[in-house]
């Protein structure tokens, strides 16, 4: 019986194998084709994904919304829980009861502060370009009478002679040049024009249905994580699904700990610059500090973008102003990112300085300013997947999962998995090796010229 049996368990093994072969190559050959496609026709599929993401314009912001949303939404539900606890006859009414307030409170906050800050900043925004473009001749004319003074009036007949051009004719000078090489007809403008205001509309449309989309999300995100987990355990294997949910808590830690505190920690340096201003009379703090915190986002090159506007700004004001603010910013900055900044933020994303870097230049370099802002996150989360996969493969060899194993590490002992260190014998031996190796090889090629002459 077991003779007869073992030629069928062999057919069965080799129908299998085969069948995992033939998965596995029909797979390669779908994504080579896919990947064929994609680069041959890169302008259609850009299109299309364009319009894919228009199309989910308003899911992906009430997810955004409620990103925002949940801690505020926790924070109340701890507190006003155990008051609708006493006064509901049900525990699962009070629990509804709570997550509908509470929800409808976060998302009252968040929207507030949106609304306040386009409310604060487009006004300030409009009268301080309007001022500039109306004033810029006088502006020019300070700094250039500033300049005058400071120099001690060495330069005074270069500098007035500066001072007296006319601004206003170059600016006219460059729209009829132009105008000269860019044809737009009164049919045109209209269009874009039309096509403008049909996009603010659309977006409008999208955040309403966002701001709904968000209120279900928060509602219901305990039966969405049990869907989410039933799910990946009937596809999964009990030990690839606790992998899975494992990296899932990991990826929403990242991204909360540092999307989360770089938002309060770029609020606080807003305020914080907003309060040096009026104490220090310097104009524009309204707009300048928001300028200030909103970049202040953007980990690394963020205090340098926001700062080259501002200092501009104030400097064509109060041309003395303008140093002092950018050596306050300088100060500022220096303070965040040595003690505010580590104080919020902690080690949230586990990144060195060159990925941090990396991540930035490639996600703005992708994705624009949302690049900027998750790329950091993203390319945190990917350092832990390669991290935990390669300690996974190093403890399946035995071998240590420390990196500061392997910095001092010359090779490994192939008998019993030990690193074996760098010393200067070894160094000197693997010299003398190499030398003797390449003296053999100059001799063979010498003794080969030998014989061909």
């Amino acid at each position: 019986m077991d003779i007869q049996k073992q030629p069928g368990s062999n057919g069965r093994g080799n129908v299998k194998r085969m069948m995992t072969i033939s998965v596995v190559v029909i797979f390669t050959a779908c994504c080579v084709i896919l990947f064929y496609f994609g680069v041959e026709r890169y302008q259609g599929l850009g299109e299309g994904w364009s319009k894919f993401m228009s199309v989910l314009q308003s899911i992906i912001i009430g997810f955004g919304l409620a990103f925002l949303m949940n801690p505020i939404m926790e924070f109340f539900e701890r507190h006003m829980y155990p008051f609708f606890a006493k006064h509901c006859k049900a525990e699962e009414n009070a629990k509804k009861t709570t997550r509908m307030l509470t929800s409808l409170i976060a998302l009252v906050i968040v929207v507030g502060i949106i609304v306040l800050f386009f409310v604060a900043i487009i006004p300030q925004l409009y009268q301080t370009i309007h001022y500039l473009v109306t004033h810029i001749n006088e502006q020019i004319d300070g700094v250039l009478d500033w300049a005058n003074q400071i120099t001690g009036g060495r330069y005074e007949k270069n500098i007035m002679s500066a001072k007296g051009s006319n601004l206003d004719k170059a600016i006219d000078k460059g729209v009829k040049w132009l105008e000269n090489y860019i044809d737009v007809s009164t049919k045109d403008v209209i269009s874009v024009a039309v096509t403008g205001a049909l996009g603010v509309g659309r977006l409008l449309v999208n955040c309403i249905i966002g701001i709904i989309v968000s209120v279900y999300v928060l509602c219901s995100k305990e039966t969405f994580k049990g869907q989410a987990k039933k799910l990946i355990y009937g596809i999964f294997r009990a030990d690839q699904a606790n992998v899975i949910l494992e990296i899932g808590r990991k990826t929403r830690d990242i991204f909360y700990g540092f999307i989360i505190g770089k938002i309060i920690d770029s609020a606080i340096i807003g305020v914080i610059c907003y309060v040096c201003m009026l104490i220090f009379k310097m104009p524009y703090p309204l707009l300048v500090s928001i300028i200030i915190g909103v970049t202040n986002i953007i980990p690394v090159f963020g205090p340098y973008i926001g700062a080259l506007p501002t200092v501009i700004i104030i400097f064509l004001t109060e041309p003395m102003q303008g140093i002092y603010f950018l050596i306050f910013i300088i100060v500022l900055q220096q303070i965040d990112g040595n003690i505010i900044g580590p104080k919020i933020l902690g080690d949230s994303t586990g990144l060195s300085s060159f990925w941090v870097v990396v991540a930035i230049v490639v996600g703005g370099g992708l994705f624009g300013f949302a690049g900027m802002l998750f790329g950091v996150p993203t390319m945190a989360l990917i350092y832990y997947l390669v991290g935990r996969f390669s300690k996974h493969m190093l403890r399946k060899r035995d071998l240590p999962e420390e990196t500061a194993d392997y910095i001092n590490m010359e090779r490994v002992n192939e008998a019993d998995h030990t690193l074996v260190e760098h010393t200067k014998e070894y160094e000197e031996e693997s010299h003398v090796k190499v030398n003797v190796f390449f003296k053999k090889k100059k001799k063979q090629s010498s003794e080969k010229e030998d014989t061909k002459e």
